[in-house]
């Protein structure tokens, strides 16, 4: 076909194949070879992902005794058209399997050990706390199969400490970074990087801090930032506290500990909680490019977005979903469509502008468990030392 076709026809065929079989193409010839190892190529092939009107989306939930991840095509999860295979990590802890397709599903017998910490240009931060102290995080691209094993964290997890982390990607520098930060106490925090680079290192550093995090959110990665729901004494008098959002800027440099975070503030609502230490059910994501925050107000749940980044006066609420009709909200999918869950078992998608159940997945899931991201397929990974 080389013989026939210019190569920026070849190009373009290929950004539109599977990201596994593009892989495969490199054994076509030299020129392909060249071709799809290029780094160019790839931040291509990513940004083409990005703009295709049906991405997948990454669903989380537990089902007979385990708890399944998944990535989906179609709307009614349909389980046709699946391919199984086993991760090459399987002697790492969890016992695998993935398909691909118009369903791309994997599940593992967990235990409640492993948890998603991210997802970010179609590559999955896990992370693996089965032993409490030591933490192990995992970095995997479905897409292309492929795994890395980042060190053990340096520092111990104390049983007493509230902590929270986070996976993102730095774009000045190419570089993917898992982030945890542990709280010890009101005023110190420890705050802990890696960086999918040569060295792989984690660095650590401690931060005075006025705030604390609300531990075991998932964080929320936008504009070079990851973001988690916080608190702080509004006054020590009466001990009203102030919420706010966290932002952890990546691209910090070692030594500049004062200008890594910053408030990001919420809707008045949300803001001010009287001797309360958590947003009662309140999360964050990202709604349409935006920074969303949805929470439960008066047996309903209001779902806010950010139309300008960092400005309070942007919040704009979007709509209601009632709580007592529909039940809590898992996620967001790129199209806006909803997520719900009625008495944490049944699954229901919801389309708030023409407000109708879009599909009801009576699966009777055994578990309040359940995590939802959109996803696209990458190259990440396709040329790094794997585990």
């Amino acid at each position: 076909m080389s013989d026939y076709l210019p190569q920026e026809v070849i190009g373009e065929i290929l950004l539109e194949l599977p990201a596994k079989s593009v892989l495969r193409f490199r054994s076509v010839c030299k020129t392909w070879y060249s071709l799809i190892s290029n780094s160019r190529f790839a931040n291509a092939y990513l940004a083409r992902s990005n703009q295709r009107s049906s991405p997948y989306f990454l669903f989380g939930r537990r089902e007979n005794e385990k708890v399944c991840f998944s990535l989906h095509s179609n709307p009614a999860m349909d389980s046709s058209d699946f391919i199984e295979f086993h991760p090459p990590y399987e002697n790492y802890g969890p016992n695998m399997t993935y398909g691909y397709g118009h369903f791309c599903g994997w599940s593992w017998s967990w235990n409640d050990v492993f948890q998603i910490v991210g997802s970010v240009n179609g590559l999955i931060c896990l992370v693996d706390s089965h032993h409490k102290l030591y933490e192990k995080y995992f970095l995997w691209n479905p897409s292309i199969n492929r795994t890395v094993q980042l060190p053990f964290v340096k520092n111990l997890l104390p049983a007493e400490c509230n902590y929270c982390h986070g996976f993102g990607y730095h774009a000045p520098t190419n570089e993917y970074k898992v982030a945890r930060i542990m709280h010890f106490d009101d005023y110190i925090a420890m705050v802990e990087i890696c960086a999918l680079n040569s060295s792989r290192e984690w660095h650590s550093f401690k931060l005075r801090t006025d705030f604390y995090l609300q531990g075991g959110e998932t964080s929320v990665f936008m504009n070079g930032r990851l973001h988690w729901l916080a608190q702080k004494y509004h006054t020590r008098e009466d001990y009203t506290r102030l919420n706010f959002i966290l932002s952890f800027d990546l691209g910090y440099e070692i030594g500049d500990e004062n200008i890594v975070y910053h408030e990001v503030p919420i809707p008045k609502v949300f803001e001010i909680k009287e001797d309360q230490y958590s947003l009662d059910g309140a999360h964050i994501a990202m709604l349409n490019g935006l920074l969303a925050l949805y929470g439960w107000l008066d047996e309903t749940y209001d779902v806010w977005v950010m139309k300008e980044y960092g400005v309070v006066e942007s919040w704009t609420k979007l709509y209601i979903i009632d709580y007592g009709i529909l039940g809590r909200v898992i996620g967001f999918k790129k199209n806006g469509e909803v997520l719900v869950t009625r008495n944490d078992r049944d699954l229901l998608l919801y389309e708030p502008n023409s407000q109708r159940v879009i599909w009801d997945l009576k699966k009777n899931y055994v578990s309040s468990y359940f995590y939802l991201d959109n996803y696209v397929e990458s190259l990440v990974l396709f040329d790094t030392d794997g585990v």
